[in-house]
């Protein structure tokens, strides 16, 4: 009996459904695997158990990891400044994760692992979790250092491999595991407001030097405020108001939702598509997320508080989406092209989507539960 661990260690539940669907295929595919999802948090336990009712038949135990006592009393104030508990659930857990066969994870730190002794027989793949031009983590000289890597298309074997970050042979595209996690959860269409304005998300990044929050952001929210025609939904980066010490970002305390505004910073929300799918038209500046909201293409515009060279840039792909402003001016004339503009980004969008994201009859999660299988020696 083979045993693999698929690792979710964050403070938020974003990563969640970039990982499980893989392991409840994995379960349900293979009788002499047993399988094991290890979350750091309750949020990420309830979260992975939900997505899980959608896979009928899978044996997967879900599971809490331990830290110890004193981290778990001091990270409320810790986690202001840094995420020092992502590292304790790693070495508190040592004695559990080296009896796995093979560790499935969504981030670059668990590859700290490998420097201590019983892990060098354990295999670790590798998930990603998002679909950005940035390619957050992959761009990371370890990342070669996986012996697995799941890429979700075209887009990001061919830039790991131009980098020489891969070898050719660990590279296996599967597709984009979110988009099943939400099928089965049935994240569809929703009416937020009850009004038949348009509905506009605005997604800033938590990245200050990619991010139009600290600059724009409280003039972006006034805006709409303000505004007669639309309706918004601000669903920022889960992580953004997170590290408020270290990162200095905070919510002035008078953005409240009302009857045009949705203000949401930390709900479940803000990871399950939920607003991504409820709105006609997307502002952001450098999350993947875009990637999510152009399942279905929609107007795109681009808000650059950095002066940025983006042109050309294969981090700024994404902003040949639609229009790039840099003022509260440009915004209001964007949102009011938006119509008149569509059939000069659609065609962009329709290519880029092709080529993030892998398509085929067979889902994300059992290409890659096929993947992982392979690598411990069963037979396709």
């Amino acid at each position: 009996m083979k045993k693999v661990g698929f690792v979710l260690n964050h403070y938020d539940v974003h990563q969640v459904p970039h990982v499980v669907p893989y392991a409840f295929e994995l379960s349900r595919l293979y009788d002499d695997i047993e399988v094991s999802v290890l979350c750091a948090t309750s949020a990420e336990m309830a979260f992975t158990r939900e997505i899980a009712h959608g896979y009928a038949g899978h044996r997967c135990q879900i599971r809490q990891l331990d830290v110890p006592a004193l981290i778990r009393w001091v990270d409320p104030v810790l986690s202001k400044v840094v995420f020092a508990r992502k590292h304790f659930s790693l070495s508190h857990n040592r004695d559990l994760l080296r009896g796995f066969d093979a560790l499935v994870v969504p981030e670059i730190t668990s590859l700290e692992l490998k420097k201590h002794g019983g892990f060098e027989r354990v295999k670790m793949v590798f998930t990603h979790h998002g679909a950005g031009d940035r390619l957050v983590g992959a761009l990371d000289d370890k990342i070669g250092e996986f012996d697995l890597v799941f890429v979700p298309g075209q887009k990001y074997a061919d830039r790991l491999l131009e980098m020489g970050l891969v070898e050719k042979d660990k590279l296996k595209i599967c597709g984009y595991p979110k988009f099943e996690a939400m099928e089965k959860l049935g994240i569809k269409r929703k009416k937020l407001f009850d009004n038949d304005r348009p509905v506009v998300v605005y997604n800033p990044h938590h990245v200050r030097s990619q991010s139009s929050w600290s600059k724009l952001g409280c003039d972006i929210l006034d805006y709409f405020y303000e505004s007669k025609t639309y309706n918004l939904i601000f669903a920022p980066h889960t992580v953004l108001f997170k590290r408020s010490w270290s990162k200095g970002e905070a919510l002035p305390g008078r953005y409240k939702s009302n009857d045009h505004v949705l203000v949401d910073t930390g709900s479940r929300a803000l990871s399950d598509m939920t607003y991504l799918r409820a709105s006609d038209i997307y502002i952001g500046d450098a999350s993947s997320q875009v990637y999510e909201f152009l399942e279905t293409p929609r107007p795109c515009i681009f808000v650059d508080t950095h002066k940025t060279k983006w042109q050309n840039d294969p981090y700024y792909r994404h902003w040949e989406f639609g229009p790039v402003v840099d003022d509260i001016a440009m915004l209001d004339k964007a949102l009011g092209q938006v119509g008149a503009e569509r059939e000069k980004y659609e065609p962009v969008q329709l290519e880029n989507i092709n080529y993030t994201f892998s398509k085929s009859d067979v889902s994300a999660g059992e290409r890659g539960a096929r993947a992982i299988a392979e690598i411990l020696g069963f037979a396709q």
